[in-house]
């Protein structure tokens, strides 16, 4: 039961849920989501993302997801967090085969790095990789060292959630998210 986040693409949730692509619009999410509302104990619901016109939520195990939109009413962006108050192992977050939210910061860079990712080293408990942004829970920064002292590495830490986001749009070449090209 993995999450996978597929750059450039989208979103595969696990089997037999669907896999949500970027571009799709808020009706096509719900009819997608719709048919497995067994497997989505909350339920799919409208939520509140600061920029959005829509933006829809709901719970795995362990974990919870956001789906946003961009600036065209299309699924933009996908969040996936440790959601603390749910016992449940959480389901796995993937990213180029590796749990983006399993593992220390500093190892997760290694992993990425090994299967040739450009990845930087996280600053201040986030990291920004593309499309795809990675931070620890808010309120867990450590106060920052005194000027006098010489800067010091983070503390080993694990991300908390996940969000990624579709490529800018190429306005000569449109792709549709049935995957036909415009």
């Amino acid at each position: 039961m993995t999450i996978d986040l597929l750059p450039g693409h989208g979103v595969r949730l696990p089997a037999p849920l669907p896999e949500l692509r970027f571009g799709l619009t808020e009706a096509q999410v719900r009819a997608l989501l719709a048919p497995h509302g067994e497997l989505l104990p909350d339920g799919l619901r409208s939520t509140f993302v600061c920029g959005c016109s829509w933006a829809l939520a709901f719970e795995l195990p362990g974990v919870g997801v956001t789906l946003c939109a961009d600036d065209h009413d299309r699924l933009g962006t996908v969040v996936v967090g440790r959601n603390p108050s749910d016992p449940r192992p959480p389901c796995p977050v993937g990213y180029h085969g590796i749990d983006l939210l399993a593992w220390p910061a500093h190892e997760l860079v290694e992993a990425l790095r090994a299967e040739g990712l450009p990845v930087p080293d996280p600053v201040g408990g986030t990291l920004r990789h593309g499309p795809l942004f990675l931070r620890r829970a808010p309120g867990t920064r450590r106060r920052p060292a005194a000027p006098s002292r010489k800067p010091r590495h983070e503390e080993p830490f694990v991300f908390e959630s996940a969000s990624l986001h579709a490529p800018e749009p190429d306005p000569v070449h449109p792709v549709d998210p049935t995957g036909a090209v415009g």
